[in-house]
């Protein structure tokens, strides 16, 4: 003979909160659970308590926590004889009748509990974590035989935040298959917070005068920075034509390309064409460059003329250079492809800083990576070359980057690299790269290597194999 008494199921929709909260834990919703289930052969079981919704809200009502509590502020009681179980889940979408069905629908972990699992005088508790494909877990107390009461009784179940807006059933059943004891359904107001916004770009800028030098000086900072998400600007200001025609200047191009590709993988979308770079001085000034956008990768061509080691620059391109244009040697600078033309150091230097401007953010995050522009620590003296000087296209690279960050205001942070001081082998820059950097460092160079072989029969590397050697192993910078 089965006798049930107080059972039934209880429907609590709890109302959404308004537009302002208190943040923290609040109370939802709560309905007295309460039931007794008797059996003149298996004993009785009887709760008395409460079940109440609570959820952890921001100042914005935005839900970060749910939480089902049996019997909250240890406010639950439990009577017991004889041996059956009474189990507390959360179920959804529908509350279950069989014992064996438990893990059907379960939903929710145990959060704080009392008491805790374990043997006691005359009742065991069992904590049954993962019951289910979901991770739910039931919680359950069951008589040893001798009456029993368990005071203090609190069960909390926290629940994914995916069941906001959904009703949801919190149960306690006396089993093995006994009693449906108690159902009570919350439907969970609220919703959750917004995704955060996606965190902003990171752009690493590598500003150089020849399409070989981020390889060398300034990697493998370059190959790490991609790797780790980051965007790339490639600025080479001259064409490194060294006087010579498209057919050199066009492979190295394609060279300081298949390093890219190196970094990037194959397979990413490209495109190419020219692009206008403009900031204003009076009035807006315009250059047309070309630009090749590759993955997550820009490069841009400046094709300025080469200078040469010394800054002097070649006949067939009028003796222009950087250097001259610097020092007002000449009052303007064309383009080998007759692109465009630079009417003063300052518009050269001011195109710089709005390449830079049109596509990283305006801000310390930004890294421009460029060539140091310190004499003294660009300057080595060797046996044969005493002073030796790094390339006068590097240090004007430098200087151009000094005017158009420092001299300009730009929050952007600037990144110094050595250049031929460690191909030379300077003591002053001793082997500081491992293994992995090193295979980096050369994979990068030998791309490029490889492809204006291809294109030219000029093999770069075997001209002075102990020079790049020296700078696969080195790489050295500073902040400023």
């Amino acid at each position: 003979m089965l006798i049930l008494a107080a059972v039934g199921l209880n429907l609590v929709h709890a109302q959404a909160s308004g537009d302002s909260c208190t943040p923290g834990v609040g109370e939802v919703a709560r309905s007295d659970d309460s039931f007794t289930w008797t059996s003149l052969l298996s004993g009785t079981a009887a709760w008395q308590g409460a079940v109440a919704l609570r959820e952890d809200v921001d100042s914005s009502c935005y839900v970060h926590h749910i939480y089902i509590d049996f019997g909250p502020e240890r406010s639950g009681t439990l009577s017991l004889t004889g041996s059956p179980y009474v189990s507390f889940t959360v179920q959804y979408p529908s509350a279950f009748t069989r014992s064996s069905d438990v893990a059907l629908n379960a939903i929710g972990n145990l959060d704080e509990h009392n008491p805790l699992a374990g043997t006691y005088l005359t009742y065991t508790v069992d904590e049954n974590r993962d019951i289910n494909a979901a991770g739910a877990d039931e919680y359950v107390v069951q008589g040893i035989g001798l009456a029993a009461l368990v005071t203090d009784v609190a069960v909390g179940i926290e629940l994914p935040l995916d069941f906001l807006g959904q009703t949801v059933y919190a149960q306690i059943h006396v089993g093995p298959d006994h009693c449906q004891c108690s159902v009570t359904a919350f439907t969970i107001p609220g919703a959750p917070p917004p995704p955060p916004p996606p965190s902003p770009e990171v752009w690493d800028v590598y500003v150089h005068a020849h399409q070989d030098d981020w390889q060398l000086w300034e990697s493998p900072d370059s190959y790490n920075h991609y790797q780790a998400g980051d965007h790339l600007l490639f600025i080479y200001t001259t064409a490194g034509d060294a006087g010579q025609d498209i057919s050199r200047w066009g492979a190295r191009e394609q060279g300081a390309e298949a390093s890219v590709r190196y970094i990037v993988g194959a397979g990413a979308a490209e495109a190419s064409g020219s692009v206008n770079f403009c900031y204003t001085a009076g009035q807006q000034v315009c250059h047309s460059i070309w630009t090749w956008t590759y993955g997550d990768t820009v490069s841009v061509f400046m094709r300025v003329p080469d200078g040469g080691n010394m800054g002097g620059g070649f006949p067939s391109t009028g003796g222009q250079s950087m250097e001259k244009l610097r020092d007002g040697n000449i009052t303007s600078m064309s383009a080998v492809d007759g692109s465009t033309t630079y009417q003063s150091w300052a518009d050269f230097y001011s195109t710089i800083n709005a390449i830079i401007a049109a596509h990283a953010p305006f801000d310390s995050t930004t890294r421009v990576n460029v060539p140091d522009f310190d004499r003294a620590r660009q300057t080595g003296h060797f046996n044969g070359c005493d002073p030796c000087m790094d390339h006068a296209d590097h240090l004007t690279t430098g200087d151009a980057v000094w005017n158009a960050t420092f001299g300009m205001g730009a929050p952007w942070t600037r990144v110094l690299y050595i250049d031929y001081m460690i191909a030379w082998g300077d003591s002053r820059y001793p082997v500081n790269l491992d293994n992995a950097s090193y295979a980096i460092k050369k994979g990068l160079f030998m791309s490029y290597v490889n492809t204006t072989k291809a294109l030219t029969g000029e093999d770069e590397y075997s001209e002075m194999p102990w020079f790049w050697e020296n700078a696969f192993h080195r790489e050295y910078s500073r902040e400023a």
